[in-house]
This record gives C-alpha cells, structure tokens and sequence, in this order.
C-alpha cells in the first residue's frame, strides 16, 4: 500500500526576507529563516510519526506572488497552501 504524501512548502533562504514583507500574515511566521527551518524539522517528524510522507516542494516567492496576483488571493496561509497543492499536483503529473 503506497504512503499518502503531503505536500510542504520549502522556501529558499534568500527570499524569506521576501516572504516576510508580502505575506498578509507574516506575524505568524518565524522571524527568521534558522527558526522556520527549526519548525520545519519538527513538523516533517511529526508528519511522519502520523503515517504520512512529507514531500518537500521548492517555492519561488516571485511565482507564489504571481499566482496570489493572478488568482486575486492575499499572500497568506490559504493561498500559499493551494499553490503547493498546485506545484505538488502539476509534478505528479509528470
């Protein structure tokens, strides 16, 4: 029986500072990118420990800010979770 996989965003180090000034929501984002990483970790064990399969998807911010222009969606958790169910997606695809 194949492992349901789930889809988390991973952002670059270099655009977090990017992320942070656009996103609607950036009070509920870590500060910095070592603590994001820190909450990355722990979720990526905690999504395993449940049986599931994280699979970590590239983000470009740039292309996420395209797709919130494009889909007239503030950059916030909804949105950035239904672009990486798009990128997710479009490599299943593939």
């Amino acid at each position: 029986m194949k492992k349901m996989v789930l889809g988390i965003g991973f952002y670059r180090r270099e655009q977090w500072p990017l992320l942070i000034e656009t996103a609607a929501d950036s009070h509920l984002l870590e500060k910095t990118y070592d603590d994001w990483m820190a909450v990355l970790d722990s979720s990526i064990e905690k999504i395993h420990a449940s049986g599931l399969e994280p699979e970590l998807v590239d983000i470009d911010v740039e292309e996420l800010l395209a797709f919130c222009k494009k889909e007239g969606l503030p950059n916030n958790a909804a949105c950035r979770a239904r672009f990486i169910a798009k990128l997710s997606s479009q490599r299943d695809k593939e």
